[in-house]
């Protein structure tokens, strides 16, 4: 007996489905960009007929503050709703990219250990790809960075910068920052802490906002299970202004048969 049409492979259906609608990501974007526009446009004329009304009109004062009311939940659904589409379309794109990632992704050609690394997050991350091209300065090697009482050395910085808005208050589009620092061939529990540490503390001056932190290995020893432990459960929390975002702390270690293993597999990100 065949089976019904589309049922053929449930899984590779439902995935599908899941890519339709992750395609509709631009047009979503722009449909909260404009709505919230008018939600904000709303509430500034309601303000406006409030304050005009407070000597004249009760009625019309009642009506106003009403309406700002209902205003200000409607833009506070709005951005649930933006939060939770943006919350599915990188759970997406994870699934994605683990579904077509090589088993033990191989580390590619280059020079030293953070021109590989550097190549490798380009050819892993289509945002990181589409930044470079549009601006290769985005990419640098050995930074100092502020760290506010100090300077802090990086080894690899890749930046996109924030909106002015969140460069100067910690509002609005954040951006994204990759940090990676050569590290200790078998690192210890200091070591991870320590790293984390200097991340974040950076991360309060930095115009994007952290979201990969890389201590890279290249003659690697087995990890303790404590460092392990850590590097799996511990990510660093990142404060820029009102911003507060999530840094993923990683241990990638170039293996002598030319792959990189890495605790945890992030992918997806940025």
């Amino acid at each position: 007996m065949m089976p019904p049409p589309g049922v053929e492979d449930p899984i590779a259906a439902v995935f599908d489905l899941s890519d339709r609608a992750a395609q509709m990501e631009p047009t979503i974007r722009r449909m909260y960009r404009y709505t919230a526009t008018v939600v904000v446009v709303y509430l500034l004329i309601m303000a406006y007929l409030l304050l005009v009304a407070l000597a004249h009109d009760l009625v019309l004062v009642i009506l106003a503050v009403l309406a700002i009311g209902f205003g200000a939940v409607a833009l506070s659904l709005l951005r649930e709703t933006d939060r939770f589409f943006r919350s599915f379309a990188q759970r997406h794109r994870v699934i994605r990219l683990f579904r077509d990632a090589e088993p033990a992704p191989k580390v590619p050609e280059g020079r030293t250990p953070v021109e590989r690394l550097a190549r490798y997050l380009t050819l892993s991350s289509p945002r990181v790809e589409e930044l470079l091209k549009e601006d290769s300065s985005a990419l640098r090697f050995r930074v100092d960075l502020d760290a506010g009482d100090h300077r802090a050395p990086f080894d690899l910085v890749l930046m996109r910068a924030g909106s002015p808005l969140y460069r100067y208050v910690g509002l609005g589009e954040a951006g994204f920052a990759v940090l990676a620092q050569v590290g200790p061939d078998s690192p210890s529990l200091y070591d991870l802490q320590k790293f984390a540490a200097e991340v974040e503390a950076v991360a309060r001056h930095l115009p994007g906002i952290p979201l990969r932190s890389i201590l890279l290995r290249v003659h690697p020893a087995p990890l303790s299970e404590p460092v392990y432990e850590y590097a799996v459960g511990h990510p660093i929390t990142v404060r820029h202004g009102w911003t507060q975002g999530r840094c993923t702390l990683e241990v990638i270690s170039e293996n002598p048969d030319g792959s990189y293993d890495f605790v945890p597999h992030v992918l997806g990100i940025p």
